[in-house]
């Protein structure tokens, strides 16, 4: 990417990553300007001289959203709309990373990206909203819309992700159930970086879906995380249904990568290859990690 690029949340999952595979891409983090403050934003985005600006944060602890529903519009809706304005008038491409939360999981078939939009929580809600308000207000810009993020730098509002999660129980539970009804295609950060990558270098307009390829649901994908580590807790399968959440998730999260593929000629490993990069690269040969 020979365009001047600035990663706005580059100290997350997805914007570390964002970092190592855009090289010299411009860090922005949350100390140095808040993009829910329209003037800040706008004074840090025109000094740093960006050619492209990149937004990967967002209000994503999904249950909280749902009480925290004024912070979550906040970053999610206002924090993106300003950004759209800010890089309309700078004439800067603003790449916005949304996610698979914006549908309801009803289908059957992968989503592509013109598929109707009926998010079931705050969360996809108002991540939605951030995608019109991006469409209404902005003039030059991609949204990429992923599924199950996970990378080796914990995100800054969340910690962990699920694998440090079933690392955790796996240690120390004597039993671990896992939804095996809600199917999905977890991604690799690093994995995204590149399609993100991929898309700009190909100046990508519009909404794109770009995740791992193939199909899984959680409790195969904390399978393979269980065998890894030869993890000591007896892991078993459980329909949605009986697993206690105060929010509704959808129960079909696969994208259709066609759209992006066809732009780019760039194709997304498969899921389980990539969990095994990402967990030889995180954790090389470890058998067991204590928790």
């Amino acid at each position: 990417m020979k365009k001047r690029v600035m990663v706005i949340g580059a100290n997350g999952a997805l914007g570390s990553d964002l970092m190592v595979v855009l090289k010299n891409a411009i860090p922005a983090v949350h100390k140095d300007f808040d993009i829910c403050d329209e003037d800040q934003a706008r004074e840090a985005i025109k000094r740093s001289e960006a050619e492209v600006v990149v937004n990967t944060a967002a209000f994503h602890r999904v249950p909280d959203c749902e009480t925290a529903y004024a912070d979550a519009f906040k970053v999610n809706v206002i924090g993106v709309r300003n950004l759209a304005g800010i890089c309309r008038d700078l004439k800067i491409h603003l790449c916005h990373v949304s996610t698979d939360y914006v549908f309801n999981g009803e289908s059957r078939t992968p989503y592509k990206e013109d598929h109707p939009t009926s998010p079931l929580s705050i969360y996809g809600i108002s991540k939605r909203a951030g995608e019109q308000a991006l469409a209404a207000y902005g003039e030059n810009y991609s949204i990429v819309r992923s599924c199950g993020l996970y990378g080796k730098t914990p995100t800054r509002a969340k910690g962990g992700n699920f694998i440090n999660t079933m690392m955790k129980l796996g240690n120390n539970m004597e039993k671990v159930t896992v939804v095996d009804d809600e199917l999905a295609t977890p991604t690799y950060t690093l994995d995204l970086a590149k399609g993100i990558q991929a898309l700009l270098n190909a100046d990508g307009r519009g909404i794109f879906h770009i995740t791992q390829s193939g199909v899984t649901n959680w409790y195969e994908f904390a399978k393979v995380i269980f065998d890894y580590f030869s993890l000591p807790a007896r892991l078993e399968p459980i329909p949605a249904s009986q697993f206690q959440t105060s929010v509704a998730r959808p129960a079909y999260s696969i994208l259709d990568n066609g759209k992006f593929q066809k732009l780019t000629g760039f194709h997304m490993p498969d899921w389980k290859d990539a969990l095994m990069r990402y967990l030889n690269d995180a954790f090389g040969s470890q058998s067991k990690v204590s928790q």
